[in-house]
């Protein structure tokens, strides 16, 4: 074998080795999840749903199982902090919360309920008002 075609079949052999990445609609879900929970944290108009969390986990999990990721395979997928850090800078430019206040926080919290996205899906008017 010429050494050319060694370093091709061994460049080749690389990502059969290497960490699966995570995929999107895993970052999405924990993204919204863990964003939900801090919005629920620091705006007192609106409670975390845990029910609602937990269903949507599991339809997670359920999916990630259907693309043959289970168990420990889930831990040692590449990308979740730089993915999930990502979708969070983009949430906190996108309400500019660079410098968040109560009611920036609320408002972003009240903006994601009306849209019913994955954020807002999670969350619900607080009861303690």
């Amino acid at each position: 074998m010429t050494r050319t075609a060694a370093l091709a079949l061994s460049c080749l052999a690389l990502p059969a080795t290497a960490e699966p990445s995570a995929p999107g609609y895993y970052l999405d879900a924990l993204y919204a999840v863990s964003t939900a929970e801090r919005l629920a944290i620091f705006c007192p108009d609106v409670a975390f749903d845990p029910e609602e969390a937990s269903e949507r986990v599991a339809r997670v999990l359920e999916r990630l199982s259907q693309d043959g990721i289970n168990g420990d395979a889930i831990l040692a997928l590449s990308g979740v902090e730089s993915g999930v850090l990502e979708r969070q800078q983009a949430f906190l430019a996108r309400y500019g919360l660079d410098a968040p206040t109560d009611e920036k926080v609320c408002a972003a919290a009240r903006a994601e309920m009306a849209a019913e996205s994955a954020i807002g899906a999670v969350l619900v008017e607080s009861e303690e008002k």
